[in-house]
């Protein structure tokens, strides 16, 4: 068994010096083809280097690119802030804006109600003013209207008075100046006929009535009819 184990050892040792040996020699050839055709390594270089020098400097220019970027964040950010403060600042103006607005209109609508209350207060007062001076007046052209009414009612019936007496009075001048007859009753006189005839027992008077009646003296009997004329 151990010398089977030795044999199969040699055989390995052997193979990999066979390996080891094969391998210088395909390293020996390449090494020979590269000196062999410097072009081919020159070209070979180039391939290699500057997909490498390509990888570096992009790697460069992606990290500087992202530094910057991270520079202009900060500074975005910042800006962003105060973008932010000042649109805050801009809008909490804008409200206190709105709000003084606001009450500025409240304010002018109260104004102007009350302004508008004033002025219909003062038109009622002046529709109420006018209203009782027409009713005043209307009253007063009524009263105007009711003692000239009256005033024309107590001229009428003083005018029918004074009608009615100058009409009494001519009637009683016309019986005055009628001849009329009167029939003598006990204890009448002359004095008293003429008294009764013309308002006044005069002499005159009577012998008015004894021309009339052709008496001479004062006695008269009762039941002459005498004549009694006017008196002119």
């Amino acid at each position: 068994m151990s010398e089977f184990n030795n044999d199969d050892f040699k055989r390995e040792e052997e193979d990999t010096d066979s390996e080891i040996s094969r391998a210088s020699r395909r390293h020996h050839r390449k090494k020979n083809v590269i000196f062999r055709y410097p072009f081919l390594s020159t070209l070979l270089i180039a391939i290699i280097i500057i997909p490498l020098a390509c990888l570096i400097t992009y790697a460069y220019v992606h990290e500087n690119a992202k530094n910057n970027n991270d520079v202009v964040t900060d500074t975005s950010s910042e800006d962003s802030s105060v973008v932010i403060e000042k649109n805050t600042s801009a809008a909490s103006k804008e409200t206190v804006s709105s709000s003084e607005k606001a009450k500025e209109e409240a304010k002018k609508a109260k104004a102007e109600k009350e302004k508008q209350a004033k002025a219909d207060e003062e038109k009622a007062e002046s529709e109420r003013i006018v209203k009782e001076e027409a009713d005043a007046k209307a009253e007063s052209e009524s009263q105007a209207k009711a003692e000239e009414l009256a005033k024309t009612e107590a001229e009428k019936e003083r005018l029918a008075q004074e009608k009615a007496e100058s009409e009494e009075k001519a009637s009683s001048e016309s019986e005055k100046q009628e001849t009329k007859s009167y029939t003598v009753k006990a204890g009448d006189t002359l004095y008293n006929i003429a008294l009764t005839h013309y308002d006044s027992g005069n002499a005159d008077n009577q012998q008015l009535i004894r021309s009339a009646n052709g008496i001479s003296g004062n006695s008269i009997p009762v039941g002459t009819v005498l004549t009694i004329p006017p008196n002119n």
